[in-house]
């Protein structure tokens, strides 16, 4: 589902993007960017703990696994100790 981000009142809102016109500074995602979104929560709830369902797109995960660089609970170990 397509989807506009949107600033309302001072908080961040995630709308459907069929139900609302687009207006200035909204953030557009296509299907494509929900999916990847999408992906990326399953991978990060499942290793929380939260599911343990794997990702349903495997082929994806596989991509963006071969663009991790760095452990986020090392980095964020490092970055408790300064």
């Amino acid at each position: 589902m397509s989807i506009r981000l949107r600033v309302v009142q001072g908080a961040t809102v995630a709308l459907c993007a069929a139900e609302t016109d687009a207006e200035p500074g909204d953030v557009y995602l296509d299907d494509s960017a929900h999916h990847a979104l999408s992906t990326k929560f399953g991978l990060d709830w499942q290793e929380m703990g939260f599911i343990t369902d794997p990702p349903i797109d495997k082929e994806l995960a596989r991509l963006m696994e071969t663009q991790k660089v760095r452990d986020a609970k090392e980095a964020l170990a490092r970055w408790l100790e300064t």
